[in-house]
C-alpha cells in the first residue's frame, strides 16, 4: 500500500512538474478583445522573474510628409511602469531584451503595415509611421526576453515572455 501511495504521489508530482514547466516555458499569451485607444495595462511576466505592468499603447499623431504637409500618422508601444523613467538599474537596462512588432490596418483605405523594431530598457514602440487618413485598427505583439536573440520579433524559448494587444484608433486631425 506505502508503494503504491508513493508511485501515485510521485506520478502527480511528475503531472504537476510537466505542466508547471509547460507553463513557465510558454511565452505567448494573447488578448483577443479590440480596445480603444490610447492605452491599456498589462501585467506580464518578467523574465528575471516576478511581474511588471507593461502600458501598451497605441494613438494618431500629424507628422510631415514628403509634400511639406501633416499627415496621419501612428505611434505605438509597450512600456515597463515597474521600470522608474531615469532610474539607473543595471540589470533593466542590459536586460531583457524587448522587441515589439506593431501591426496596421488603415480601415478606411485598406492601406496597411507592419513594424518590428527591437531595444533594451523599458520602452519598445515606432512612431511617426505614415498611414494615410483613417481609422486604424492596431496589433502590437510585445516580447520581452532574459536572452538576446538574432531575429527580431524573436524570444529565446525560456525566460521569456510574450504579449499581444489590440486597438482601434480614431482618425487624427491633422490638415
Amino acid at each position: 500500500m506505502t508503494t503504491i501511495r508513493r508511485s501515485a504521489a510521485l506520478t502527480c508530482a511528475a503531472a504537476l512538474l510537466a505542466g508547471g514547466v509547460a507553463v513557465a516555458g510558454s511565452p505567448a499569451a494573447s488578448a483577443q478583445v479590440w480596445r480603444e485607444s490610447p492605452a491599456w495595462d498589462v501585467r506580464m511576466p518578467y523574465p528575471l522573474g516576478g511581474e511588471h505592468t507593461i502600458r501598451f499603447g497605441a494613438f494618431t499623431t500629424c507628422a510631415l510628409g514628403g509634400d511639406e504637409r501633416f499627415h496621419q500618422a501612428l505611434s505605438a508601444n509597450a512600456r515597463d511602469l515597474d521600470q522608474p523613467v531615469g532610474s539607473f538599474d543595471f540589470s533593466a537596462t542590459l536586460f531583457p531584451f524587448n522587441s515589439a512588432t506593431v501591426e496596421w490596418h488603415n480601415i478606411d483605405t485598406d492601406a496597411r503595415g507592419v513594424h518590428t523594431v527591437q531595444s533594451t530598457g523599458p520602452e519598445v514602440g515606432v512612431g511617426g509611421v505614415l498611414t494615410g487618413h483613417g481609422r486604424l485598427a492596431v496589433t502590437i505583439t510585445t516580447s520581452k526576453s532574459a536572452l538576446p536573440t538574432f531575429a527580431p520579433g524573436s524570444v529565446a524559448p525560456f525566460a521569456s515572455a510574450t504579449h499581444t494587444e489590440r486597438f482601434l484608433v480614431p482618425a487624427g486631425n491633422c490638415h
